[in-house]
């Protein structure tokens, strides 16, 4: 008798701690993490980088473990008198790099601008976390 309430006892401990770890595993993936990126590129000396990283290193937020594709994108009007648009597209390559491509687009220009030459550029970027 006391070995029936010994096995049924150990069984329902097994299958709590089971659903506890599934519980947690579940909401580990469900959970928000900010990541730190840094940058590493080559700039062309004396280039203008519509960029995020403007002012250092980048955070963001993944759900998850698992790095995600991002974009980033910003507008500005420059004094070449053309609006730009830089785009910077992250694909990750593994769980704490990304390869990193910057383009950038002239939206318009003053009808006597001078544009700047375009300056897109290729990089990584890591997750210091």
């Amino acid at each position: 008798m006391q070995q029936a309430l010994t096995s049924s006892l150990y069984r329902s401990v097994a299958i709590g701690a089971l659903l506890l770890a599934l519980s947690v595993a579940q909401f580990r993936a469900k959970q928000e993490h900010v990541h730190r990126l840094s940058l590493h590129a080559v700039a062309q000396p004396g280039a203008l980088y519509l960029t995020a990283w403007r002012n250092g290193a980048v955070h963001v937020s993944i759900k998850g473990h698992k790095l995600t594709p991002l974009k980033f994108s910003t507008l500005a009007a420059v004094n070449d008198g053309c609006r730009w648009r830089g785009t910077e597209t992250l694909v990750p390559i593994d769980d704490h790099r990304y390869a990193y491509r910057y383009d950038e687009t002239i939206l318009d220009c003053d009808p006597d601008a001078v544009p700047y030459i375009k300056t897109p550029r290729t990089g990584i970027v890591t997750v210091d976390d």
